[in-house]
């Protein structure tokens, strides 16, 4: 008899369910990623006087990815996604309180960026393979040294990753994008992901420093660990003074309890 396997992972187990399939569960076969997190960290540090405000945000000179951990700051807040990765549907409801105000993050749209979306092992374990135009990944590398997003963070495996545009509010009013056009939309990013940041939000290299881009290749990560990223931003324009430099505006939230249930899809 044919099994639906229904998997729930939290940080350092997973728990597989077997229950009989129905006809049309059969027919389909395709998954449905359900993930919940809580626990998030801020991470956003100002570097300098501010010389550019985004509805009385700081938005230059920003760092978001304070990897030393000052600037990675706790906060209440909490998400849910519920995405299909073959079909490339499905929504992202995050909500968070921060030191910036009140905020939520929406989306039921993905579209891939200029960059690839992933890398995976490819035919054998010697050989790897980039990932291209795919919105909606699993099971990828991303980041460190793999070629697919920037070397921002360790080289990291994803179980879930997505990009696409996103609707924001801040303390109720809609955020709007005021950098690109026509639409007020920002680029969004989510990543479900094995541990980046330790307990005081430090992002370190294999031997203990503090990570940094210029040495992708040696970023530690922990295999025991759970975490989901957010981040959402301008398209890339002119340098700022910002970390990434490349954009005008960059959000960054990393949530630190994880739980996913992976289903087969029924409709």
């Amino acid at each position: 008899m044919k099994q639906t396997v229904c998997a729930v992972v939290t940080a350092g187990f997973a728990l597989i369910m077997m229950q009989p399939a129905t006809s049309d569960e059969t027919k389909n076969g395709a998954l449905v990623y359900e993930i919940k997190a809580t626990n998030p960290r801020l991470n956003r540090r100002l570097t300098g006087p501010v010389v550019a405000w985004v509805d009385g945000v700081p938005a230059e000179p920003v760092d978001s990815f304070a990897w030393s951990g000052v600037g990675s700051t706790p906060v209440h807040g909490q998400a849910r996604l519920e995405v299909d990765p073959v079909r490339n549907q499905g929504e992202i409801w995050i909500e968070w309180e921060d030191v910036n105000g009140s905020w939520t993050y929406h989306q039921t749209t993905f579209s891939p960026p200029p960059h690839p979306t992933g890398l995976r092992l490819g035919s054998a374990a010697t050989t790897t393979e980039l990932v291209f135009s795919d919105p909606v990944v699993t099971n990828v590398y991303l980041h460190g040294d793999t070629g697919a997003a920037g070397p921002m963070l360790p080289t990291v495996f994803n179980l879930l990753a997505t990009w696409g545009p996103a609707t924001i509010t801040h303390n109720g009013q809609p955020f709007d994008n005021p950098f690109d056009g026509p639409v007020p939309m920002w680029v969004g990013h989510t990543m479900t992901t094995v541990g980046v940041r330790d307990e005081n939000g430090v992002v370190h290299n294999t031997d203990g420093s503090i990570f940094s881009p210029m040495t992708a290749s040696r970023g530690a990560v922990d295999q025991d660990d759970l975490e989901f990223h957010l981040v959402f931003h301008d398209l890339p324009g002119p340098l700022t003074g910002n970390v990434p430099s490349p954009l005008s505006f960059f959000y960054h939230l990393t949530f630190e309890d994880v739980k996913i249930e992976i289903r087969q899809r029924t409709d």
